[in-house]
This record gives structure tokens, C-alpha cells and sequence, in this order.
């Protein structure tokens, strides 16, 4: 069988997740993710053909991996997308609430300085029409897509339903890891190991920097948390909606049993964040063991008296007017749109008041802003100054670092005959390259944007 692999996204950056894979006759897509921190109609034009792609291989649900589904309906496609069942439940909030999102950005946007009008990239009847075509698979089941092809998900521990994609092509087994996670990490199971495979595709997202332990993180929220309560003011924590939410409420919740801080209001404002808890609890088969016996006890570890739900905007407007100190979870998690902007414009004027990021941040978002000190900020093109200090914390990391990485290529059986590294800035993506060839002598590449790459049947 004829075989190779192209790139055409989340090469030397870290969205926009999109590899192709052609197997004789079949051209299948390893995810088709938004490409985020730039502006949003520029994801309008793909670099392949959507009329040529037969299937669409999705690892998780997160926008970077999924948010340009409809859009390929749209454009022509017409085969399935695979994934794993609670990935399905939770593109299907991603994508609502990216619809909603972009109406708000493209009422906003400006070019040249002038308001222009933009049609965004899909309305809810595109992302209704993708849902029809999604086709789920347990995790370690085998499923055939083409007479000589099949495909097998893994868990990758990354975020629920996230998973490992194994496909072989007639014998030959290439491996995309997609978004791979923490071992540790609380609710789901940690990754899969990978037994077998010929060819790799490795996230790198992380791959110049280890983790500090994941102790030490919940130790640091809560330093946060006492601090606030002290002093006044709010701590607000973008967050994503989906993964980063739920640990940090997980967190909290084991906080206050073990009484180690005082009581105080936690909120999730975010009817997506909400949604996706909801769907947290209705797959068990993502679980952990740790998870499912504290569920079988009778105790939600995403439950707890303190934790209140902000689903409306009139809720939201009450958070934001009210002097209480409180934690409030708001995405999205890179600020660059959702409710936590309101909660930025209100807090980072106030010295009390503290912006905690726990999680990555792309070039070219709000959050990276923060993250690298800045002074002022704009926010719906109003100029916000910076009094609020703006912490962070990268034990919560969904992310497997530099050590987990090279550890879980390290562990198959038989190494790769090539690695393709990608999803990860450049730097980020070439030290990681050169780790593993340094550290396992094989071969890896940061691969070159649409460059086809030849593999070899093994």
C-alpha cells in the first residue's frame, strides 16, 4: 500500500491540529482543528481540498482539534468522523458555543479601523448537519474503515474521551497521540501505552519543560484562594471549560472537606463548563478507579454545597456587580472571548483582585498577553491597565511535559521508524525533536507545513 502523511496545521504552533494521511486510494484527516490567536475568518481556507478527504479521525474534542468540522461540510465534504463517545457529547457543546462566540467577534471586528461585516465560519444548522455524520468507538475496540484499514482509540489521559489514534494500513501501524495528558491527573486514567507502531506522530506542546508536581499546584491554588479570602477581591481563573474546570473544582471540593481553607463561593460561570460536567458524569467508562469509587460512595467530587452554577447572563451580571470575595471559573481558557472577559475588564483595574492562568497559552491571545506581563490590555477594543497581580500555575497542565513524553515513546516495544513532532511552538517542537533523537537515537522531524512525507509499508 502507497503511504504518506502531509501537515497542515499545528506545525510549529501549537492549534490548528490537522494531519492527512493517504493510504492508497484513501486520504484520512487526523483531526481539523481551528487555528486560534489569529483572526477568526482566516480559518475560512483550508490547504487540501475538503471534497478529497474520505474520513475524518478525531483524538478529542477540543476546538484546536475539532472546531473546523462543519466548516468542512460546508466545502464538500461528505465521509465520518470517528471518535470516541464522550468526545462526541462534548464537540457538540464546543462547537454550539464556538458558533455563539464567533457572531460576537464578527459584530466586532474591525479592519483598517472601520466595523466590517463578516459572515463566521458556520451557524448551529452546519454543526447539527457534522453531528449526523459522527461515528463513535470504544476505546480498544478495532474498526474498519476501509477493506484493508482499521482504527483503534487508546485513552490518552488528556481531557474525557480524549484518545490515542492507532491506524493500520494494511499491516503498516502509524500512531497520532493527540493531545497527550499527565499521568495523575484526578477523574480520568492516565494514557495508554503505546505496544506497537511503525510510525509516530507526537504532540510537543510541553516538550522543553517539566512540570512542577501536581501537589505542589493544588498547594499553590489554594495559597491563592487563602490569599483572596484574606485580603478581598476576586480570584478569577480562566479556565477551560472542558478538563481544567472539573480538576480545579475537584480540587477545591477535596480542600474544603480536608478543611484546609475556609469556606467561601466558588462559581462556574460558564454554561459550556457546565454543560461539559454534566457530561463528565454521564461517562464512567472515562473514569478512574480512584473516581468511580468515590462516585459508588455517594460522593460527587464535582459537587459540593460552596460550588454555584452561573448558567444565565443575569446570573453572570450578578458576579460581576457584587463586592464578595469569591473564585470564579469563566472561560475561555486563553481569554479570547466567553464570559471571562467581562470578569477582566471588571477585576484588573482592582489591586485586590488576582488573574490566575492555569493552563497554556497560545501566541497571539489575551492570555499570553497577561501571561507575559503586560501592563494594559485591550479588551472589545477598550484599553484595560493591569493593578490585579496575574499569576500562574503549570502543575494543572492537561499536557503531558518533556519527561512524560519521552517516557511514553521510550516504553514501545519496537521504536518508530519515524516521529513526526508537532503541536508545539517552534522551539518548543525542534528540542523536542532533537531530545528524542539524542536521548532514544531515532528519527524525528518537526515536519514541514503541507510537505508530503513517503513512509515506507513496514
Amino acid at each position: 500500500m502507497d503511504l504518506s502523511v502531509s501537515f497542515h496545521g499545528a506545525v510549529a504552533r501549537t492549534t490548528g491540529s490537522a494531519h492527512l494521511i493517504r493510504a492508497g486510494n484513501k486520504r484520512i484527516l487526523l483531526d481539523c482543528g481551528l487555528i486560534q490567536g489569529i483572526p477568526h475568518h482566516y480559518n475560512q481556507n483550508f490547504s487540501f481540498d475538503p471534497k478529497s478527504i474520505d474520513d475524518i479521525v478525531l483524538s478529542h474534542a477540543h476546538l484546536d482539534h475539532s472546531g473546523r468540522i462543519p466548516l468542512m461540510f460546508k466545502q464538500g465534504f461528505e465521509g465520518n468522523i470517528y471518535c470516541t463517545a464522550a468526545t462526541k457529547d462534548l464537540v457538540k457543546v464546543l462547537l454550539l458555543d464556538a458558533v455563539k462566540i464567533s457572531r460576537i467577534k464578527m459584530k466586532k471586528t474591525r479592519i483598517g479601523g472601520r466595523r466590517v461585516s463578516l459572515d463566521p465560519l458556520y451557524v448551529e444548522k452546519d454543526v447539527y448537519n457534522a453531528l449526523k455524520h459522527f461515528i463513535t468507538v470504544p476505546y480498544h475496540q478495532v474498526k474498519n474503515i476501509d477493506r484493508k484499514i482499521s482504527l483503534k482509540f487508546i485513552d490518552a489521559g488528556h481531557i474525557l474521551g480524549s484518545a490515542q489514534v492507532i491506524l493500520d494500513c494494511d499491516g503498516t501501524i502509524i500512531t497520532f497521540t493527540g493531545d497527550l495528558g499527565q499521568n495523575g491527573m484526578p477523574l480520568i486514567r492516565n494514557p495508554d501505552p503505546i505496544k506497537k507502531t511503525h510510525y509516530l506522530i507526537t504532540e510537543s506542546t510541553y516538550g522543553n519543560r517539566i512540570h512542577p508536581p501536581m501537589g505542589k499546584a493544588a498547594q499553590e491554588l489554594i495559597q491563592y484562594a487563602k490569599h483572596i479570602y484574606d485580603e478581598g477581591g476576586k480570584l478569577i481563573v480562566p479556565s477551560f471549560a472542558i478538563g481544567r474546570t472539573q480538576t480545579l473544582i475537584y480540587f477545591l471540593n477535596e480542600t474544603f472537606e480536608k478543611e484546609e481553607i475556609d469556606k467561601m463561593p466558588v462559581y462556574i460561570d460558564s454554561p459550556m463548563a457546565i454543560d461539559a460536567t454534566e457530561i463528565y458524569i454521564k461517562h464512567p467508562e472515562c473514569f478512574d478507579k480512584e473516581t468511580l469509587k468515590l462516585l459508588k460512595s455517594g460522593d460527587n467530587p464535582l459537587m459540593f454545597p460552596e460550588l454555584s452554577f452561573s448558567k444565565t447572563h443575569r446570573d453572570s451580571r450578578s458576579i460581576l456587580k457584587g463586592w464578595e470575595t469569591c473564585v470564579v471559573f469563566a472561560g475561555s481558557g486563553m481569554c479570547t472571548g466567553g464570559r471571562v472577559l467581562s470578569h477582566l475588564i471588571n477585576e484588573l483595574p482592582t489591586r485586590k483582585s488576582i488573574v490566575l492562568l492555569v493552563g497554556f497559552q497560545a501566541k497571539g491571545t489575551l492570555g499570553r498577553e497577561l501571561y507575559e506581563g503586560a501592563k494594559s490590555v485591550k479588551i472589545y477594543n477598550k484599553e484595560i491597565k493591569i493593578r490585579a497581580k496575574v499569576k500562574s500555575i503549570g502543575g494543572f497542565s492537561a499536557h503531558a511535559d518533556r519527561r512524560e513524553l519521552i517516557d511514553h515513546i521510550a516504553k514501545i516495544r519496537k521504536k518508530p521508524a519515524k516521529t513526526f513532532v508537532v503541536h508545539g511552538e517552534a522551539q518548543q517542537s525542534l528540542t523536542f525533536a532533537a531530545n528524542i533523537r539524542n536521548t532514544l537515537r531515532i528519527w524525528a522531524r518537526v515536519p514541514e507545513y503541507k510537505k508530503e512525507y513517503r513512509l515506507k509499508p513496514l
